[in-house]
């Protein structure tokens, strides 16, 4: 993992650990096992999406609907910073 994926990593960790009320996550640790739910799921994933997503609208509700697919399949900070990043590309 480059600096610019581990960077976003730990600020996903941290964005993750304040929607949970707890420390931040680190990159491997998975959300739903941390105490998160699809409600809170839903709050970091706007989060994000306000954070890392693109202007566009046809544009942003993809982006949208690429992060809520990838973190049902790898909540963790790691796996959403890889999808961003891949996005961004």
């Amino acid at each position: 993992m480059d600096d610019v994926s581990t960077d976003l990593s730990d600020s996903i960790g941290e964005l993750m650990g304040e929607v949970l009320v707890r420390e931040p996550l680190a990159g491997q640790d998975d959300f739903f096992e941390c105490g998160g739910d699809s409600v809170r799921a839903v709050e970091v994933l706007q989060r994000l999406a306000e954070q890392h997503g693109p202007a566009e609208e046809d544009a942003a509700d993809e982006f949208q609907a690429t992060l809520l697919m990838a973190i049902f399949e790898d909540a963790t900070p790691a796996g959403l910073a890889a999808v961003i990043a891949g996005h961004a590309r």
